[in-house]
């Protein structure tokens, strides 16, 4: 069942947490005076699960529910997380299959090669450019035609029956690659092909550099995507204004024809107009009625297992977002609320509306939020 389309919907990546320290980080949650207004809305409503499973999704639970928030059916035997890579290339000339091969690290974890955060590698334009002058040649002689989108990216136009999309970057960092990549004979061509090109770059100037500076050497391409251009239908109903931390997000904004609000950092070499970013809701937040944002103030810290950057982000999304709209919403000026966390392996949506007049005096009933937010025991 959809949210009603005056409901605001609030994405939340980084408040579901799968981590051992879970109960002790609920605990200090329910201690936490920056956190009352999120603490209320946990436990006013019933949580509706979605079990999920990112290799059958290829990407991420938020990166999932916003693509099919959007509309986007994938091909027969594809994957949603295909989708995404359209999106971060930018404007298509023409109607072929996207694919976007990363900059990326690897390194040896205890259960096999390990897939960094590419975020983290943090290439700069002038290495970009020096590597992919090093990979051409070997591109070119496997008939790829390559093309920069920004600093650490690039798109490929590869041959029939070398693509294979297994997951999104942020999918597969820190997991075992030998699950995300098996060595099938499906994966042969780019196993070859990413061979001969981590051959060029071992003792490539620009690794030499970064070893110097303490930096992860760039050492793979990670290849995702495959999917064609498209435009998103909105299924579940056209939002007013959707916003978030990241290009792509703004890509699906400008894409509907919708107003964009900008509610973190975005990629580098992918900003928004300034008037277009905020730190908070606006001045009357009954005017984010309709609006889809995804405030990302928990997500990386949940990411990093950093929970004091994690507690103490919780007050400043209070001060910044939740606290005005939670005045709002018990004051009817916003219709209502629909809150979606998702998770590594899990998608909980919560739709809280305001209280009838009649009812605001009486003791409201309230949820054990911890039974659903714990993780599972496996």
């Amino acid at each position: 069942m959809s949210a009603s389309s005056a409901s605001l919907t609030l994405l939340l990546p980084g408040l579901l947490t799968d981590a051992a320290i879970a109960p002790e980080l609920a605990r200090q949650l329910e201690g936490l005076p920056g956190a009352r207004t999120l603490l209320s809305w946990l436990g006013a409503a019933t949580p509706r699960e979605e079990v999920f499973v990112p290799f059958e999704a290829g990407c991420t639970a938020r990166e999932y529910w916003w693509l099919r928030r959007a509309g986007h059916v994938p091909a027969e035997g594809g994957k949603p997380g295909s989708a995404l890579a359209p999106l971060l290339a930018g404007n298509q000339q023409d109607d072929a299959p996207v694919w976007l091969a990363e900059l990326a690290h690897i390194q040896v974890g205890r259960h096999g090669p390990v897939l960094a955060d590419t975020a983290t590698l943090a290439a700069s334009e002038q290495e970009s450019a020096e590597l992919l002058a090093a990979a051409r040649p070997i591109l070119d002689e496997h008939g790829i035609v390559v093309a920069d989108v920004q600093p650490g990216r690039w798109q490929l136009r590869l041959p029939v029956g070398m693509g294979l999309h297994t997951g999104t970057p942020d999918a597969v960092a820190g997991a075992a690659l030998d699950f995300w990549w098996p060595r099938t004979e499906a994966s042969r061509p780019w196993r070859k092909l990413l061979n001969e090109i981590q051959m060029s770059w071992h003792e490539h100037p620009v690794n030499l550099a970064r070893e110097r500076r303490g930096q992860a050497p760039v050492n793979a391409l990670w290849l995702h995507g495959g999917a064609l251009p498209w435009a998103p239908s909105w299924p579940g109903g056209r939002p007013a204004s959707i916003g978030g931390p990241e290009a792509w997000l703004h890509a699906l904004a400008v894409r509907s024809g919708l107003s964009w609000l900008d509610t973190g950092a975005m990629e580098s070499g992918q900003a928004v107009p300034a008037p277009a970013r905020s730190s908070g809701p606006a001045a009357d937040p009954a005017t984010l009625a309709g609006a889809v944002l995804e405030l990302p103030h928990l997500a990386e810290p949940e990411r990093a297992d950093d929970w004091r950057a994690w507690l103490d982000a919780l007050p400043r999304l209070e001060q910044e977002w939740l606290a005005a709209l939670g005045q709002a919403l018990a004051s009817g000026r916003l219709p209502s609320l629909t809150l979606v966390l998702p998770g590594r392996e899990r998608l909980v949506t919560l739709h809280i509306e305001p209280r009838p007049r009649l009812l605001r005096w009486l003791p409201q009933t309230r949820h054990d939020w911890k039974r659903w937010w714990l993780p599972r025991e496996s």
